[in-house]
């Protein structure tokens, strides 16, 4: 079971990741807000976010498509790979 609760963990890092880092990149680097504050901050509202609206999206992607667990395991660890090389070369 661990082996299809993996991807969406790594999946939902990414997202965090190349969402925080475009956010709070530019004030960082131009040292309006510290590392540290802006490292917290965007913990809280992750947090935030996937208690409060975190059903919504999964009951928006879970009624896109009928696939089995392990396709979706396949499919969410591309997309994480994905996010994660475009958020170490800059992109957005």
């Amino acid at each position: 079971m661990l082996i299809y609760i993996l991807p969406s963990l790594f999946l939902g890092w990414s997202l965090g990741a190349n969402d925080a880092a475009n956010v709070f990149g530019p004030p960082v680097v131009n040292g309006v807000i510290r590392f540290r504050t802006a490292t917290i901050v965007a913990s809280i509202f992750v947090v935030l976010g996937a208690v409060l609206q975190g059903s919504k999206g999964l009951s928006t992607i879970g009624g896109l498509t009928e696939i089995n667990l392990a396709t979706s395991a396949v499919s969410m660890f591309a997309a994480a790979l994905t996010v994660t090389i475009m958020t170490f070369f800059g992109l957005p």
